[in-house]
């Protein structure tokens, strides 16, 4: 009869799996919600704003944005996609890592609908040397219904000097 009374304790003393496994699949819910919604999201840019101040906005000058071409796709998950290509040339005498772009939407009354901050080049393609130029291609999921159809305006934002 000793026995019983252990017993009893051993079962009073053990966790109850189905509350901890909930626990555990909650917070790895919020940990994928965390890591997937405060990380880059379309209309923002990676890190954070590049700098645009004095200098910055005295290079600008000396970047051409051009060559727009305009196009549309299916994604993976079958939703259709803007997709925004052009060129992105330094006719500057220093290289840039990054550059910002505004890209504008607007409607038939020439009002922006859409206003959103991309890198380009994109990471990893290397620093944009002074007279070299390269190709860029932006994708944008969602457009207002009320967008014209147009080319959007793409003006710089922002530079990171190599």
């Amino acid at each position: 009869m000793q026995d019983q009374p252990l017993h009893q304790d051993e079962e009073r003393r053990r966790i109850p799996v189905a509350p901890v496994a909930a626990v555990a699949l909650a917070l790895v819910i919020l940990l994928f919600f965390f890591l997937f919604s405060s990380g880059p999201q379309r209309g923002s840019n990676q890190a954070g704003r590049l700098p645009f101040a004095a200098a910055e906005q005295a290079y600008a000058s000396r970047i051409t944005l051009g060559n727009f071409s305009m196009s549309r796709a299916e994604n993976f998950v079958h939703q259709e996609v803007t997709i925004l290509s052009g060129e992105v040339g330094n006719s500057g005498d220093r290289a840039l890592l990054q550059i910002e772009v505004t890209v504008e939407f607007h409607d038939a009354l020439n009002q922006v609908v859409l206003r959103e901050t991309r890198r380009i080049p994109g990471a990893g393609t290397g620093a944009l040397g002074p007279g070299q130029q390269r190709s860029f291609v932006l994708s944008f999921e969602r457009l207002p219904a009320i967008w014209d159809g147009r080319t959007p305006t793409v003006r710089v934002s922002g530079l990171k000097f190599a």
